[in-house]
């Protein structure tokens, strides 16, 4: 594994600020899977975002990580609250037919 150097290693929230003030206001930050889930073929991952400005965490339950990113993409600039978009795309109740 690589490692870059000191200088562009900065902690999320200054990175976060960085991006924002570049003009990107909506952007994932991080996608990391951290279980797997009673859904069949499904995972949960953790997901960390920036919608319009505001940093959000949710999990999702999905079969990969482009099925993630299709499901945040149906939640964003959207005024979607994070607890709310919790419950849509984290919940195995809400997924089973996924």
């Amino acid at each position: 594994m690589t490692y870059l150097k000191s200088k562009y290693q900065r902690g999320e929230s200054e990175l976060i600020d960085s991006i924002v003030k570049k003009g990107k206001r909506t952007f994932i930050s991080q996608i990391q899977l951290v279980e797997t889930s009673k859904v069949k073929d499904h995972q949960i991952y953790d997901c960390v975002y920036v919608d319009n400005g505001v940093k959000k965490q949710i999990h999702i339950i999905a079969t990969d990580i482009n099925h993630v990113v299709s499901k945040l993409e149906q939640v964003v600039n959207c005024c979607v609250p994070a607890a709310t978009a919790n419950v849509m795309l984290g919940s195995e109740t809400f997924n089973k037919n996924a």
